[in-house]
């Protein structure tokens, strides 16, 4: 059903799709009408519709695979702060933080040992797919640290407590359009997309562009490869690229992080 949603909104057909992803037709069909696909198939259809492959294993509601989930579930925290701090830094520090990410080496020890708590998508329907997106596959295994993190990607626009956010995991709380398109936002999938596998119809039809929350959802996204100690060394890294704000400076040409000492440290617009 989500497949057949998800074609129809990008006004494709199951000709299309297997041509895309090198997958038979008659597979297609058989998985459109609810035989769960392989992981071979999940493979080759995340480049065809433009998706992670381990979003992909959530939208089927198949458990992901140790080698595409996040690496250290106790990094998740750290980087919600990192995302924080990052967005007020100018493009080319932006830039030297998604480096510092992409230059660290996958650490083989340490593996987690038992998967992390996910919500029943059998249960809570769509509801548990997107708090299973945000939380388990973007690393935010803390809900204060995945509403920080959905407030931060949409600039405020949508803030959700918690509560709210396990709430809409467990099914107690409907999906609305705006919370569809903060999710949107937060996993870096386009609104569209994420209304039509959800049939949530956006007020908005054509969601703006927003550069700066894709590239955060780019950074969440790479940052589940760390560690937690990985992602401490990225996050006092980023803030030690923060300066402190002359007292007289304006919030149009200053971001402001954090306030220590009666001083506050941020980043100049650029």
């Amino acid at each position: 059903m989500l497949l057949t949603r998800l074609l129809e909104r990008r006004r494709a057909d199951i000709a299309w799709l297997s041509a895309a992803s090198g997958i038979s037709e008659t597979e297609l069909h058989s998985m459109a009408s609810g035989t769960p696909p392989l992981a071979s198939q999940l493979k080759d259809l995340g480049p065809a519709l433009g998706f992670h492959v381990a979003d992909l294993y959530v939208l089927a509601n198949t458990p992901v695979p140790e080698a595409l989930a996040p690496r250290d579930p106790a990094a998740g925290s750290v980087v919600a702060d990192l995302i924080r701090i990052t967005m007020a830094l100018p493009s080319d520090q932006r830039t030297c933080v998604h480096r510092l990410v992409d230059e660290l080496p996958v650490e083989l020890e340490g593996r987690r040992s038992a998967q992390p708590f996910a919500y029943d998508q059998q249960e809570a329907g769509c509801g548990a797919m997107l708090a299973n997106l945000l939380c388990g596959n973007r690393n935010l295994h803390s809900l204060t640290a995945a509403a920080k993190t959905l407030a931060l990607l949409t600039e405020g626009r949508v803030y959700l407590a918690p509560s709210t956010i396990s709430g809409i995991g467990r099914g107690r709380v409907p999906l609305t359009p705006d919370r569809v398109a903060g999710f949107a936002s937060a996993l870096g999938i386009r609104a569209g997309d994420l209304a039509a596998v959800t049939d949530v119809e956006l007020l908005e039809p054509s969601q703006p562009d927003d550069p700066l929350a894709a590239d955060m959802a780019g950074l969440l996204w790479d940052c589940r490869k760390l560690t937690a100690d990985q992602a401490n060394w990225v996050r006092d890294t980023a803030e030690s690229m923060l300066v402190a704000v002359p007292d007289d400076a304006s919030d149009e040409d200053w971001n402001r992080v954090h306030h220590h000492h009666g001083k506050w440290w941020g980043a100049p617009r650029r």
